[in-house]
């Protein structure tokens, strides 16, 4: 993926998760690493419907759009997860990017489950004020798994090296996903 739309991206996704490491006081009364949602905040993480929608940037061939979907926390409102899928016009293979929040342990990377399938591991690429990033070149198999609702699991973890599990509903994605390709 060229730089442009991975800083497009970043921005996209980043500028939500800024608001969710920023804006939110209660996070530095907690034990838990700023950012990082407790394991109890994660399980209570949910999509505002319609889970999946299309974002589109301006590029120098045309629309560069991706199918997006974030995680808010119940209690705040605040986002904490987003994933991307994007086409990009030039590339081989559709791309998974995701912003995952500050105070995850990067050592760990993040673990990526498509339904029952065996987990993957990916590492964190980078972490800056909005968040932290990690990408995956996605196959059409798990894209279409994900087309007959093999939700995607995503585990990170705190500081402290407590797992924090996400689950990432996919209704909607195949309709978001057709919009893109």
């Amino acid at each position: 993926m060229r730089l442009w739309s991975w800083v497009a991206v970043h921005s996209l996704v980043g500028s939500a998760l800024c608001l969710f490491t920023i804006g939110d006081g209660a996070w530095g009364q907690t034990s838990q690493a700023k950012g990082v949602p407790s394991a109890q905040e994660a399980a209570q993480a949910a999509p505002a419907p319609p889970t999946w929608k299309v974002s589109c940037s301006n590029s120098q061939g045309g629309l560069d759009c991706r199918a997006l979907q974030t995680l808010f926390m119940k209690r705040t409102g605040q986002p904490v997860l987003t994933v991307a899928v994007h086409v990009a016009p030039d590339a081989q293979k559709p791309e998974m990017l995701f912003s995952l929040p500050l105070g995850s342990y990067l050592p760990a990377g993040v673990s990526l489950q498509f339904g029952k399938s065996a987990a993957l591991t990916l590492p964190i690429l980078n972490c800056d004020r909005s968040g932290c990033l990690a990408r995956y070149s996605v196959t059409n198999a798990e894209l279409a798994a994900m087309q007959k609702g093999a939700d995607l699991t995503i585990t990170l973890q705190d500081m402290l090296k407590k797992p924090i599990t996400f689950v990432v509903p996919v209704s909607g994605f195949s309709e978001a996903y057709a919009k893109i390709k």
